[in-house]
């Protein structure tokens, strides 16, 4: 590490004196070690060292969020989180001062638009905020920010808004902290709301997208009537009146007022150095100034009054949401409140997993907390079988909170829930994601560090009548009850508005962007895997393979079984699969086998696919010959009834019914039928009458018969490999002579002989579509470049699509274009692009896409900055131990031997603008694309939509073999 650290720091002037506390040191029950560290001016700081791969994931938070929208602006916290993206007086401006006299000029209006009532007043304002719009974007680098942070190597820059909390995120290589550090002080100390009025379409956008989530419609109506008066009760992306009317001006106050070093703390963890790290952001950071914060009122909500209702329509499947008040994070029950609701649910042995979901009371049920700083909900659903009604499955959750108030639960549930709990914390020690998450949350909960890191001793404290004692004080009949009833949603109107597209020039940069892309650092090398070192293949009986990997970090293991059938050759399997999670074994029924995974900490999977069907187990190393003896007799045995299959059969057709009604259902179904045809999955999966008459021999024989085919075996695990060779002989037989699979089967790509839309009528707000079209047959040779043109051509925020399309011209808030790979050697690449657009944008957002795919820009800027992403890319990312055997059998079904990185890497670096161009041209470019829409045809000009290709409109029965 020092090495990486000492050309980053020959540039900086020398240190000033510290100005900073050490608030906590390492504590012995801190797995992390971390430091938590306050500057001056009272930004904290958490630091916490992880050498897994020479990178770093940091995170700004704030604490503020929607809660703090004024309650005649709401959504002003999230549309902020746009807006910082947007650069500074340094980031993304070519002359700032010209800039300023039309930004000025914009905010201005907007305060207008703000106050003016008039419609016809109104449209005129917007008018001259479009033209003014035109004139500060002479100066605007759209992005900048997005394409510094690509140049270095990023990965996963983002940020999200919730009710308490505006959070900035990024990873960086190890070397390119000093970097950093500059650009987020630069960013935050003197941001610029430039180019709002294209960023404010997106937000619309982004609304759209909640008003068409089932899941956030039901929430919405809870939530307003759970919370009377707390701004608990508004939605994170704020109203839709409000969003139609915004106000830049409420937003630089809002800015002002909690954007405040007092108010924000970092959190970075990775391959740093903890004393050089904490100087440099002092360095950095220091001159943000300390503002006093204003006091949050305090919401007294009324007491809830018996069970309170609210309904809403939604096409489809039926809900029932229940919301309790309990405590808020900080309260001494929170603890216990969480072990509460896993008695609940805890997604294998829950009283409602075991009475409702696994006995199919219901279709399906589950639960979740939400301990907030300011009060606290506990939250159940269900979801009701066919002719079952929401009240019948409302009464069914409540008999689960009532057995815990009888105490009617196991002893043994608790401590195993205290083991699930060490398990997900073992697990989540070996991401810096998830190392940040844990340390931010303290932070965002005012939860001192060293109460914080000690809330597994104070679980394992919790005993049954604690249990009892919480669910009798806060489950006392006093809830909200939410019904989401089959029937048509009302969807407000958010109109259109004139935008003129801005002009963006990929060859602008501000001096800040030079400044930092010159600065000093030390490069990282790429490192690759070397079999026997880094991951070990056993031949196994009758031509099977073990694949094996250490985990270095814990006592965690993943052990699969994968067998070459999936459901294209045995449409049966995914069916089966359901009938195998309600199987017993000839020891246990299937409640007993639910209970022995969870006691050994133990979770079992089954996954089908086309080609393969994968079983798992992981958990605890010290269970695994036990829980490995107990996949063997499932799977060689699998036990279960006429009744429990008839049941099964019925919730499934159900299921299948609300699908019909389900947008992103038959999205996805409209675009895989426009690629394969009658092959497509929804057209070749078995009938409604086909599932009616499956037998549950035909199905358990199906089961067990899986185990006689040839398999490959992965473990990734604490054991030696002759350990886990010995366990496997002892409790997992394999056959001698096994059944071969069925060969490969390549899918064929429909190849149009010019473009065609495939479109499905649906009411909704947003229109979704894909573009899609085939290419050759995998070829190795292709991969680098392949690479560099999905960096080059979609390339996440700084890419062509997403500034072309969003950021221009405001047609979409999720947009995306990928060249893919095919899966095996023998399958076919293809390209698609898909987006989220509001109905009325339809056909121009589609023609702006397609247009985009037939004529890419040529920038030897944009390129240069692709090629530089891509290398730190293989410089410093490294294949985490639960990734490489994933990795080595993936190049292994492409024929590939050896890692090929290498390779790729040497061919990246020789790589020019010319090589992509010219694999644009020879792969993607003027191809006859499939373009599948599903969408409200009335909103949409289908005269306009039609230039781009033949429209045939599709129905259900087109598209689903039920």
């Amino acid at each position: 590490m020092p090495l990486l650290y000492a050309l980053l720091f020959l540039a900086v002037a020398e240190a000033l004196p510290a100005e900073y506390k050490l608030l906590h040191g390492p504590d012995p029950k801190d797995p992390m070690q971390a430091h938590i560290y306050q500057l001056d001016n009272g930004l904290t700081v958490y630091l916490t060292h992880n050498a897994e791969e020479p990178r770093f994931y940091a995170e700004i938070a704030v604490r503020a969020g929607s809660k703090h929208d004024p309650q005649d602006a709401t959504g002003i916290a999230h549309y902020l989180e746009h807006m910082l993206f947007k650069g500074s007086k340094k980031i993304g401006t070519l002359d700032y001062e010209k800039e300023q006299v039309h930004l000025d000029r914009i905010e201005e209006l907007y305060e207008q638009h703000f106050v003016e009532t008039d419609p016809e007043k109104r449209a005129a304002i917007y008018a001259q905020i479009n033209a003014e719009n035109q004139l500060a974007a002479a100066y605007a680098i759209p992005n900048e920010l997005d394409r510094l942070y690509t140049a270095m190597g990023e990965r996963g820059l983002n940020a999200h808004t919730w009710v308490e909390e505006t959070v900035y995120k990024v990873e960086l290589p190890a070397n390119r902290l000093a970097q950093w550090a500059k650009v987020e002080s630069e960013r935050f100390h003197e941001p610029v709301f430039r180019l709002f009025q294209t960023e404010l379409e997106t937000v619309y956008e982004e609304k759209n997208r909640s008003l068409d989530n089932k899941s956030r419609v039901i929430h919405k109506a809870v939530q307003e009537q759970f919370y009377k008066i707390h701004p608990y009760r508004v939605t994170t992306l704020g109203t839709v009146e409000h969003l139609k009317n915004p106000s830049l001006e409420r937003m630089y106050e809002f800015y002002n007022t909690y954007y405040v070093p007092n108010n924000m703390a970092i959190f970075i963890s990775g391959d740093i150095d903890i004393d050089e790290t904490i100087q440099l952001i002092d360095r950095e950071f220091s001159l943000w100034e300390r503002r006093e914060l204003p006091s949050f009122p305090t919401y007294k909500e009324p007491a809830i009054n018996g069970a309170e209702r609210i309904e809403v329509n939604y096409p489809g499947e039926e809900y029932v949401l229940l919301a309790f008040r309990t405590a808020e994070r900080s309260h001494e029950d929170a603890e216990t409140l969480q072990i509460l609701d896993m008695i609940l649910d805890n997604a294998t042995a829950g009283l409602i997993n075991l009475n409702l979901n696994q006995q199919q009371k219901v279709r399906e049920a589950g639960s979740y907390p939400y301990l907030l700083n300011d009060y606290g909900a506990q939250y159940l659903w269900g979801i009701p079988k066919q002719d079952q009604t929401l009240e019948e499955v409302e009464a069914l959750l409540l008999e689960q909170i009532d057995l815990i108030k009888e105490g009617q639960f196991e002893d043994w549930i608790i401590p195993a829930i205290v083991t699930d709990f060490k398990k997900s914390v073992k697990q989540g020690q070996e991401n810096n994601n998830s190392r940040v998450s844990s340390m931010r949350d303290s932070y965002l909960g005012f939860e001192e560090w060293s109460h914080a890191v000690r809330a597994l001793d104070r679980m394992a404290e919790i005993d049954k009548q604690d249990i009892v004692e919480a669910a009798n004080k806060y489950f006392n009949g006093a809830y909200v009850a939410g019904y989401r009833r089959d029937g048509e949603q009302d969807i407000p109107e958010i109109a259109k508005p004139p935008i003129d597209k801005i002009d963006i020039d990929a060859s602008r940069q501000s001096a800040f962007f030079a400044e930092v892309m010159a600065m000093p650092f030390a490069e990282v090398e790429p490192a690759y895997l070397v079999p026997e070192r880094d991951f070990t293949t056993r031949e196994l009986a009758g031509g099977s393979k073990l694949y094996y990997t250490r985990n270095p970090l814990n006592d965690l293991f993943e052990f699969s079984i994968a067998i070459d059938i999936g459901s294209l050759t045995e449409k049966r399997l995914p069916v089966a699969r359901e009938l195998l999670d309600k199987s017993g074994t000839p020891r246990f029924t299937s409640e007993e086998l639910k209970k022995e995974w969870y006691k050994l900490g133990t979770d079992f999977r089954m996954n089908v696919s086309d080609q393969e069907t994968t079983i798992s187990i992981s958990g605890l190393d010290e269970n695994f010959a036990a829980s490995l003896a107990l996949l063997s007799d499932l799977m060689h045995g699998p036990t279960t009834d006429d009744a429990t299959l008839a049941e099964l059969q019925s919730i499934i057709i159900a299921r299948r019914d609300d699908a019909l009604k389900d947008h992103r259902t038959i999205h996805e179904a409209l675009y895989r039928y426009h690629r394969l045809g009658d092959m497509a999955y929804y057209r070749r999966v078995p009938s409604n009458e086909e599932v009616r008459a499956l037998g549950r021999e035909e199905l358990l024989n199906l089961l067990s018969g899986l185990l006689s085919y040839r398999q490959t075996l992965s473990y990734t695990g604490s054991q030696t490999i002759e350990d886990v060779q010995a366990i496997l002989a002892q409790h997992y037989p394999l056959p001698e002579s096994p059944v071969e699979p069925p060969p490969y089967q390549v899918l064929e790509f429909t190849q149009p002989e010019k473009t065609q839309i495939y479109f499905f009528d649906k009411e909704m707000a947003q229109a979704l579509v894909r573009i899609e079209y085939v290419d050759v047959p995998y070829q190795a040779a292709l991969e680098p470049a392949v690479e560099l043109f999905n960096d080059y051509f979609y390339g996440g925020m700084a890419g062509i699509v997403f500034q072309e399309i969003r950021e221009a011209r405001a047609l979409a808030y999720s947009v995306g274009a990928l060249y893919f790979n095919g899966r095996d050697k023998a399958d076919y690449n293809y390209m698609v692009g898909g987006m989220g657009t509001q109905a009325d944008k339809t056909p121009e957002a589609v023609a702006a896409f397609a247009g985009l795919l037939d004529d890419i820009p040529s920038s030897p800027e944009r390129f240069a900055a692709a090629q530089l992403s891509v290398l730190n890319k293989y410089r410093t990312e490294r294949l985490g131990f639960r990734s490489i055997l994933g990795a080595v059998r993936g190049w292994e079904r492409k024929g590939l031997t050896g890692d090929p990185r290498s390779w790729r890497f040497e061919q990246l670096q020789a790589s020019d603008l010319d090589e992509v161009l010219e694999f644009y041209r020879q792969h993607v470019q003027g191809r006859p694309k499939l373009i599948s829409i599903t969408g409200d045809k009335s909103k949409m000009d289908l005269e306009a939509l039609a230039t781009q290709g033949e429209i045939v409109e599709l129905g259900l029965e087109d598209l689903f073999a039920f």
